[in-house]
């Protein structure tokens, strides 16, 4: 058995017409089309690439010719309405099949997405937990939308719809949380995306924030950003998207902190001072 470029099963030289479903206890099933509604295929969720889901099949899957254990389906993921993670499974002529993983996720402490649930051993009745890790990077979107990128040339992506938890972040703090509303086993439960990184400065006064991943990747999301006096110690920076948009959301930027950051330091204190001197203020830092 195998499953060819459309994710239908075939066995010897019948191709089986079927659809794919997400089963109880993050499980996946081929299921044949037609009166029989016959389970060809179940076996339990064990990883997940950017195109890529893959699961292990059950003893009662295999047939005698089967030699491999695993089968993995091509597609793409998003995230739903309902903020669940989901894979859309290819099926030829602009057709897709959606499965949901109905369990919850979260970001680890190393800033990439994850999904945790737990698993019943039917021998043991033991409980164990599994993980399946996602390998991606976050963004923020013109639309305002947190989006973790699996592949940018396919467009797999979770784009999480939701808001900054709070409308001021301390630079100083070096992070950034983003509240989202997620739908787990049916019921709706708000969850926060914190985000751990630094708060850099750019030449062209855009502000990042450069986040670490495994492996020592780092990516910064990008920020434009308008900037006003705040006190003596801090500098108030107004985000906006890529696209000049509000955000919504203000760093304050301590003084110690902009004097570190060179040439792009300067370029801010004369653009404050010009702004200060149109409004009859003078102010020295």
């Amino acid at each position: 058995m195998r499953l060819d470029r459309l994710n239908r099963l075939i066995r010897g030289r019948e191709t089986i017409q079927g659809v794919w479903e997400a089963a109880p206890g993050h499980r996946l099933r081929y299921r044949r089309q037609g009166a029989e509604q016959e389970v060809l295929l179940e076996g339990d969720l064990v990883s997940a690439e950017a195109n890529r889901l893959t699961f292990r099949l059950d003893e009662q899957s295999r047939d005698e010719d089967v030699r491999l254990r695993r089968m993995s389906l091509r597609g793409r993921w998003q995230a739903d309405e309902r903020n669940r993670l989901t894979f859309l499974a290819e099926r030829g002529q602009g057709r897709q099949e959606m499965l949901a993983l109905e369990g919850g996720w979260e970001v680890d402490e190393r800033n990439e997405l994850v999904y945790r649930f737990e698993r019943t051993q039917l021998k043991t009745k033991a409980r164990e937990l599994h993980r399946i890790r996602f390998d991606g990077y976050w963004e923020i979107g013109p639309d305002r939308r947190l989006t973790y990128v699996l592949d940018a040339d396919s467009d797999s992506a979770f784009r999480f719809r939701g808001a900054f938890q709070t409308a001021t972040v301390l630079q100083r703090r070096g992070s950034l949380r983003y509240q989202v509303g997620v739908e787990v086993w049916g019921r709706s439960r708000p969850q926060t995306v914190t985000l751990f990184g630094k708060w850099k400065l750019s030449r062209d006064l855009s502000l990042d924030f450069e986040i670490p991943y495994s492996g020592r990747f780092r990516r910064a999301l990008s920020f434009g950003a308008e900037y006003s006096w705040d006190n003596r110690t801090t500098v108030s920076a107004r985000l906006t998207t890529p696209d000049g948009g509000p955000l919504g959301l203000e760093v304050a930027l301590h003084r110690d902190f902009l004097k570190g950051q060179g040439e792009a330091f300067v370029r801010l204190r004369r653009s404050l001072e010009e702004t200060a001197a149109e409004a009859g203020v003078r102010v020295r830092w």
